[in-house]
């Protein structure tokens, strides 16, 4: 009982704050914007630029499938968080400030728009392409956070996993429709501050009864996990390790949720500000989440059924039902924070991109509905498939990471530092590099075997694509005048 009571109070405030932000942005925003709702008219600050763009990356990601990875694999998988780090580093400095400013110049809310107009395509083929991959892979997504969700409210609450994916999925629908960019962007500050306070909360707590890093070190002897970064230093262990890092370092320069972050930014020459305070926050984030994944070695030391669900056991086992229920809510609101800036960007795409073009002079009411109808029926979608609970969030999470990666990370940084790329060597590389993302792992990995390494599929699908922008690009040249 005290644990709903706990989840009603985080909800209220919640609520609260997207009625808030709602209202100022009606009381702030020209009628006749039609960026209000899709990128608050380019209107957020550098602080909330920062902690937006990091909450709307960390899902149920970083409490349940982080530590699991860390938990069955050791500190070796931590490789991740450092990837995910220098890849944002590197997003935040060469991606964000040209995207900002070429996204205005060209009077761009997505990147589907950012494309056709970037290469002059009037065929609208490139713009066709990138809201079907958006579609596909953010429907995988955003399912991964819906199956979180139902993994926690079955878990702690002994609500049926379905009940739970279906309340969340119509709190998503809601709380978008209702809200739009501006009140999901507040929401994921104010869920970024109560992530790291719930983490390190639990992390602290957990290590003490645990024992300290001697009965984590027996633990994980016992478990036969290593607690290095590099268990040796073999070329095999090397390679796997730099994989590991860039195949999700790299997928930042090709998730719309993020680089939408970016180009709402009001005062580009601010970007470096936002930058280190992101950062700083996804260090501290990330550092704590595979800290709980080593410590539950030893919390678990007789192991644990699903691995996914170490912090969400430790929670529950530690704290009075009323903090639990508050605590993991900082679950339930970065999975929301994640999945509501996903759900904008298919709306966004869609209503921009499709409606638009359909209609002429549409008002902007039309547009806002528009929005608010892709909003429900992207929701509908993803909750089905989280229903059939085929899948792991780690899997349905990389699945996703990776495609989108591969799709639009390359045709993304080229675009903004290339002037030998055209239309149709653009449309090549989304193409090519989704289909080699999403086949990988189940058709094509087993055609490149190479004896101790496992190659992560957003390597090859970010290779393909580059080589077929560049390669298309020339081969075109001459076509691309006509």
């Amino acid at each position: 009982m005290f644990i709903v009571i706990g989840f009603v109070i985080y909800f209220a405030i919640v609520f609260l704050i997207g009625y808030l932000a709602h209202k100022n942005q009606t009381l702030s925003t020209s009628p006749e914007s039609s960026s209000s709702f899709i990128l608050g008219n380019r209107s957020v600050n550098y602080w909330l630029t920062a902690l937006s763009a990091q909450a709307s990356d960390m899902s149920d990601w970083l409490f349940m499938a982080l530590p699991a990875m860390i938990f069955t694999g050791g500190l070796f998988n931590g490789w991740v968080a450092i990837g995910l780090v220098g890849g944002m580093f590197a997003s935040w400095h060469f991606i964000a400030p040209k995207l900002r400013t070429i996204t205005e110049k060209l009077n761009c809310y997505t990147l589907s728009s950012y494309f056709e107009k970037r290469f002059n395509d009037r065929s609208g083929m490139l713009r066709t392409l990138s809201a079907l991959m958006t579609l596909f892979f953010f429907i995988v997504y955003i399912c991964a956070g819906l199956t979180g969700i139902g993994l926690l409210v079955e878990s702690a609450l002994g609500v049926h996993y379905t009940y739970g994916v279906i309340g969340a999925s119509l709190m998503v629908a809601i709380y978008t429709i209702v809200g739009g960019f501006i009140a999901v962007a507040w929401f994921d500050a104010f869920q970024a501050i109560f992530l790291l306070c719930a983490l390190f909360l639990t992390a602290s707590s957990s290590y003490i009864i645990a024992g300290g890093w001697p009965q984590i070190s027996l633990a994980a002897a016992s478990h036969g996990v290593s607690l290095s970064l590099l268990p040796d230093y073999s070329w095999t262990t090397l390679l796997n390790a730099l994989f590991i890092g860039l195949s999700w370092g790299l997928g930042y320069f090709g998730v719309p949720h993020v680089l939408t972050k970016f180009m709402a930014i009001n005062d580009v020459r601010e970007m470096h500000k936002a930058k280190y305070i992101g950062i700083a926050w996804q260090i501290l984030a990330l550092s704590i989440a595979v800290s709980i994944g080593v410590i539950g070695l030893a919390y678990f030391s007789n192991g644990i059924a699903n691995p996914e669900l170490i912090f969400i056991r430790m929670v529950v086992d530690m704290f009075s039902p009323l903090a639990a229920g508050l605590i993991l809510c900082a679950i339930v609101g970065a999975t929301l924070a994640t999945v509501e800036a996903q759900v904008i960007v298919v709306a966004s795409v869609f209503t921009e991109d499709f409606y638009r073009q359909t209609l002429k002079n549409p008002t902007k009411e039309l547009l806002e509905w528009a929005f608010r109808a892709c909003i429900f029926f992207v929701t509908i979608a993803a909750c089905s498939l989280a229903l059939l609970k085929l899948h792991s969030i780690q899997q349905l999470v990389g699945y996703a990471w990776m495609g989108l990666g591969s799709s639009f990370g390359p045709v993304v940084l080229l675009s903004l530092y290339s002037t030998s790329i055209n239309r149709y060597g653009a449309f090549s590389g989304i193409l090519g590099g989704g289909i080699v993302a999403a086949l990988w792992e189940n058709y094509l990995k087993s055609l490149v075997t190479i004896s101790g390494l496992s190659i992560p599929a957003l390597i090859p699908g970010f290779a393909v694509s580059i080589l077929l922008i560049y390669g298309v690009s020339f081969l075109t040249k001459d076509l691309n005048k006509n």
